[in-house]
């Protein structure tokens, strides 16, 4: 038998493949993995999609990701646990009668390639200053007890800008407890902008500005010290009219003198 009629023994298989998933790649946030790709150029309506993992040297089928729809894509939270870990997937389209080839995502290494997401922040005002408390968020890939969650959200750059002239610097945060802003204009409006600063991740996304002022502005206390004088005011004329008021009432109730409280009455006997 010849080279050619062994090729066209196998040419129907070759022709009856499947479309290869094409656009393989793994997206991750705070620590949560998903595998997503796109079906191959002509890929039957009802196509599944597999996806497996390699775990151990060897590719172990990705639970809950067996027959996929093509809208659908892989959690892969779960499976990789180890954020100090390498991973690699792979899905492959199928049919009831059809596989296609096997498509690899990269190489993938939880603590360098995650998005890591903005932190809470929280801001107020103490005089010349500012207070900072910035703590990491939550989710459930952050909240694993692998998860090296202080060592994502150890260090952060911090922004300070003036509302009133946009005037701004920057400065490290290297923990979560409060941190002083010190040297601000009192009675200023800053917003403070803060992003995970980590050396080995460089993939990070800012918090949005939070705003305060250092101080109560000159504008908010003037009707403050009016209402307390008038207040002030309204009290002093309230005691003096009791004054006046109890000084009438004990003139009206002062005995008469002797002299004169012997003087008959008129009419009287």
């Amino acid at each position: 038998m010849g080279p050619w009629t062994l090729l066209l023994l196998h040419l129907p298989l070759v022709l009856s493949m499947l479309p290869a998933p094409t656009n393989v790649s793994i997206v991750s946030f705070n620590l949560e993995h998903t595998l997503t790709w796109l079906p191959g150029p002509g890929t039957p309506a009802n196509t599944n999609f597999t996806v497996q993992s390699l775990r151990k040297n060897s590719w172990q089928l990705v639970k809950g990701c067996a027959r996929l729809k093509t809208s659908q894509s892989c959690d892969l939270t779960n499976t990789f646990k180890d954020s100090f870990r390498h991973y690699k997937a792979r899905v492959q389209a199928i049919t009831t009668t059809q596989k296609s080839n096997w498509s690899l995502s990269m190489l993938f290494y939880p603590l360098t390639d995650t998005l890591l997401g903005p932190p809470v922040v929280s801001v107020s005002g103490c005089g010349n200053c500012l207070l900072l408390q910035v703590t990491p968020p939550t989710s459930r890939g952050l909240q694993r007890s692998l998860s090296p969650t202080q060592l994502l959200y150890r260090q952060f750059t911090c922004k300070v800008r003036r509302t009133r002239d946009g005037s701004q610097f920057s400065m490290w945060v290297t923990s979560t407890e409060k941190t002083v802003i010190g040297y601000l204009e009192p009675g200023a409006e800053y917003c403070v902008t803060v992003t995970p600063s980590m050396s080995f991740n460089p993939h990070s996304v800012p918090s949005e500005p939070y705003c305060a002022f250092t101080s109560p502005t000159a504008a908010n206390t003037v009707p403050v010290v009016l209402s307390a004088l008038c207040a002030f005011s309204l009290l002093v004329m309230l005691l003096c009219g009791v004054v006046v008021y109890s000084g009438r009432l004990l003139r009206l109730h002062k005995p008469l003198p002797k002299a004169l409280s012997s003087v008959p009455l008129c009419g009287g006997g």
